[in-house]
């Protein structure tokens, strides 16, 4: 959304401009619009103003013309109403002034203003000629605001606001309201009293309303464009001015009573309220943005934008106040800037609010609200794409608050740093670990336990994202050092102890070692489970308060609260506040890890695989994006709901590639028809490349051997030595480009496919990745893509022989029954084929054991086909008969999975 509101002129304190307010002309106590005047000033035109006229006291004075008139138009400002904003008030054309030069009644137009609503009271001043008498003048009633009040009433809560009656009415409990508005000298009371003429004549004629000033609510249009583009042209200023007056003709020498300035709203209230009025614009857009995310059209995204819109006219209006406190200035010019970073694409304008906000904590020394201006203003810059620039800004940020030793501020731009890292192509870069050293250093110098403990974590976050040689060394490294303060109090925080337990299961999971996946996993899942009951871990937020040592400098305040948050007297630490993880978000990470480290397991359970697996997904779908608390903009809910889609993607890979080992292809094609609904943009990277993957196995497993060939040859699996060599492409990329061209080579060996040239091509490339590969699996199938192919030249013997007797080494130490039963198979195929011996027909039932364990009904009616050969050729013919009534009942089993997949 690109806002096209007016930018404040700041008439604060921060203000250096020219006034915009013609100067008043003293007049015998009277300006140069025929008010009086009194010492407090009256406030100028504010654009985009939402106020409410405070009422009249319950006094009803004589009728008198004048009078009327001004009842008249602030019965039409008593109709304001808060839900929702009139967007054509800018489009209104301006009226042309009466001939008498007094302005009309009908020219005060709002917003929010509602068509006036005329009383029988009112009506029987009204006559049908065009002209109407005016009583003689009667003095005004007293102001009830010159009567000082003890102390002042607490201000009127915005909630309060569309409870009023869209008539205007008199109501006394509204009075004290009133008088808490100024407080007057006692020289201005002499000065607003309007002295009786008794010899003021009872005929007096003054002209009326023209009827083409009269407001017409049909010529009202509804436009937000026009509304944001047009919002300097109103002037919406709670001062009333002389065209609510009417004066007489006849008499030239005494002026009509100007409306008492008591009964205009004061200028800070009128403040308060419209900062009210924008917090509640901005959280009704906020629960907003959770529908408009799972139902994006474009009436719901104008009622979004038309919320925030206003909005942000609301602190415009604050922001060009002439009477702003310093303070208050500030805090509206940084939440302005803040709305104008996360709801639009208002860059410049929310630049120039920042800067104009720095500038004015400068000047009065606000070094709270100053840090946190620069760290919203680094923030945008980062989100600009400008990522050298954020940096240079942000290591300037860092040396300044070194020097001038303000610690809490040095953590928040260093973790700031530190997530720009992560959010890059390469986390685990020299600069991005320096930076988490340094916060770790820094945090034991000042015994700040729990800032150590999550830097010496993220550092190994950091090394697992791009595994290399000895990431797993300094990963284990890294969590000893977070383990090393385990036992004390500050640093027993459940998001942190469930992170380093699930880092320390990635690492075994990544080593492939059986026993330790299995030991780990059940510490995993007993902490998870001691966290269940724990209070201090909300379910759905994500907020995360690490302690900090309290230092003499107050530089962090309430107002700093969503960065560092102070802490109470009585505690000895301050608050740095983060955005973590919620307790609901660990428990479906958990259940994702859980079915894979099951997968390990001897014997599998799948069946408890897939429950973990059915639960992750369902919680991922009941939460939607309340998984991680409520969006802080449209922007972020649409993020969230991205993440969201992205995870049960996964969680559908999974499924779709464990259903695959087992042949059940209509699981599978399920799972890829959810894939290919949900993997759109802006989804990319490896969740692309695993679900173009799985369609790819489905339709090789199916026999179609065309559409499967024409997928893995997709230009996103290339091998090509620019990809690969260039260093942007992650690890996880390329293994999933290695298992595409496996599969390729797998094709290739069907007649049909044959080709030889291309074959030895494929080879020549993944030799130099595979050989030496860190992934002990990618070594594997590598080993038994080279023992099963068939080659021109052919492979020697020798080399087949130990290709097969590395293959089952590596899934003995693994632990797979898959890539086991493959070897074996391979094994018999290759070297005890039509042999006669012991060992020959060891190594069939050997295959065909194997095979019965992994559940693959085709490896199964493979390993009892060469089984019954084996018995054949050993004489043993009823066995060989028997084994051949296996193979054929398998066989026939996996094409009945393969038709009753093609009905569905």
């Amino acid at each position: 959304m690109t806002y096209r509101g007016s930018m404040p002129h700041g008439h604060g304190s921060g203000f250096n401009g020219q006034s915009q307010y013609p100067p008043a002309v003293n007049n015998g106590g009277y300006d140069g619009w025929g008010n009086p005047q009194f010492q407090q000033q009256q406030p100028g035109s504010y654009q985009n103003s939402v106020f409410t006229p405070i009422p009249y006291p319950n006094q009803h004075p004589q009728p008198h013309n004048a009078h009327q008139q001004v009842q008249q138009t602030q019965q039409q400002n008593a109709n304001y109403q808060f839900q929702s904003y009139d967007p054509s008030f800018d489009q209104r054309p301006l009226q042309p002034l009466p001939p008498n030069g007094v302005n009309a009644p009908g020219q005060m137009v709002h917003g929010m203003q509602q068509p006036a609503q005329q009383t029988s009271h009112q009506q029987q001043y009204i006559q049908q000629s065009n002209w109407q008498h005016m009583p003689p003048p009667m003095p005004m009633p007293s102001p009830s605001y010159q009567t000082s009040s003890p102390h002042i009433p607490p201000p009127v809560t915005p909630q309060a606001m569309p409870q009023q009656q869209p008539q205007y009415q008199y109501q006394p409990q509204h009075q004290p309201l009133q008088q808490q508005h100024h407080q007057p000298q006692p020289q201005h009371q002499h000065q607003r009293r309007t002295p009786q003429h008794a010899n003021s004549p009872v005929a007096v004629q003054s002209p009326q309303l023209p009827p083409q000033f009269m407001p017409n609510p049909n010529n009202r249009q509804i436009s937000t464009n026009a509304r944001i583009e047009h919002v300097n042209s109103v002037s919406a200023s709670p001062r009333l001015g002389t065209h609510a007056i009417t004066r007489s003709p006849s008499v030239s020498s005494a002026r009509s009573p100007a409306p008492t300035p008591g009964l205009v709203p004061h200028h800070a209230d009128t403040n308060s309220l419209l900062i009210c009025l924008a917090e509640e614009f901005f959280s009704k857009a906020r629960k907003e943005s959770v529908s408009i995310v799972n139902n994006i059209d474009a009436q719901n995204l104008h009622e979004y934008q038309k919320l925030v819109a206003t909005g942000l006219g609301c602190l415009e209006v604050v922001l060009d106040s002439p009477k702003l406190a310093p303070r208050l200035e500030a805090k509206v010019r940084f939440r302005y800037a803040s709305i104008l970073c996360e709801e639009t694409n208002n860059v410049m304008e929310a630049e120039t609010a920042l800067t104009k906000g720095i500038t004015l904590c400068e000047r009065n020394r606000f070094t709270d609200l100053k840090y946190a201006m620069h760290f919203l203003q680094i923030k945008l810059l980062f989100s600009q794409q400008k990522g050298k620039a954020a940096m240079i800004a942000l290591d300037s940020r860092i040396r300044n608050a070194e020097v001038l030793k303000h610690y809490h501020w040095v953590y928040a731009f260093r973790f700031l740093k530190t997530s720009m890292h992560l959010q890059s192509a390469n986390p685990s870069e020299t600069h991005a670990l320096e930076n988490l050293k340094a916060i770790a250093n820094l945090a034991s110098q000042r015994n700040d336990r729990a800032i150590f403990v999550l830097a010496s974590l993220l550092e190994g976050l950091s090394l697992l994202k791009t595994m290399k040689d000895d990431s797993i060394v300094r990963i284990q490294g890294c969590i000893a050092q977070a383990l090393k303060y385990q036992l004390e109090d500050s640093v027993r925080i459940p998001q942190l102890d469930i992170l380093a337990l699930l880092l320390d299961l990635s690492c075994s999971l990544h080593q492939k070692s059986v026993q330790v996946i299995m030991q780990k996993l059940r510490s995993l899942q007993d902490q998870i489970d001691a966290c269940m009951n724990d209070k201090s871990w909300h379910s759905i937020e994500t907020e995360l308060l690490l302690p900090v040592r309290k230092s003499n400098t107050q530089v962090i305040s309430h107002d700093t609260s969503a960065v560092l948050r102070p802490g109470a007297d009585n505690d000895a630490n301050d608050y740095l506040a983060m955005s973590f993880w919620s307790k609901l978000e660990a428990y479906t990470v958990t259940y994702t890890y859980s079915g894979l480290a099951l997968l390990y397991q001897t014997p599998r359970n799948d069946r408890r695989i897939f429950k973990l697996w059915e639960e992750a997904l369902g919680q991922l779908q009941k939460a939607g994006i309340k998984l991680r608390g409520l969006p802080n903009s449209l922007a972020d809910a649409i993020a969230r709901s991205d993440w969201q889609r992205e995870w049960m993607c996964y969680l559908y890979i999974l499924q779709g590639l464990h259903f695959a080992t087992y042949t059940r292809w209509a699981e599978v094609k399920n799972c890829v028809a959810q894939l290919e609904s949900m993997v759109k943009p802006p989804l990319e990277g490896v969740v692309v490349l695993y679900s173009t993957y799985l369609a790819g196995v489905y339709h090789q497993g199916t026999g179609d051997l065309k559409s499967a060939s024409s997928i893995f040859r997709n230009r996103m699996f290339s091998l090509d030595s620019g990809n690969v060599g260039s260093g942007n492409r992650k690890s996880t990329e390329l293994e999933v480009s290695l298992l595409a061209a496996f599969n390729r080579l797998w094709i290739m060996q069907h007649p049909d496919y044959r080709d030889d040239r291309l074959t030895l091509e494929l080879l020549e490339q993944l030799r130099p990745l595979c050989a030496d590969h860190p992934n002990m699996e990618i070594r594997t199938a590598y080993n038994l893509v080279l023992a099963a192919v068939q080659t021109n030249p052919p492979i020697p013997m020798t080399a087949v022989k130990m290709h097969i007797s590395t293959a089952l080494n590596n899934a003995r130490s693994l632990g797979n029954v898959q890539t086991l039963s493959i070897a074996l198979n391979l094994m018999r195929a290759k070297l005890f084929q039509s042999i006669v011996g012991d060992q020959a027909l060891k190594s069939a039932r050997a295959a065909s054991n194997q095979a019965k364990k992994s559940g693959n009904t085709l490896w199964m009616s493979v390993a009892d086909g060469m089984l019954a050969q084996s018995f054949d050729v050993q004489g043993q013919s009823l066995d060989a008969q028997k084994a051949w009534e296996d193979a054929t009942q398998y066989a026939r089993q996996a094409f009945d999975m393969m038709r009753s997949e093609s009905a569905v």
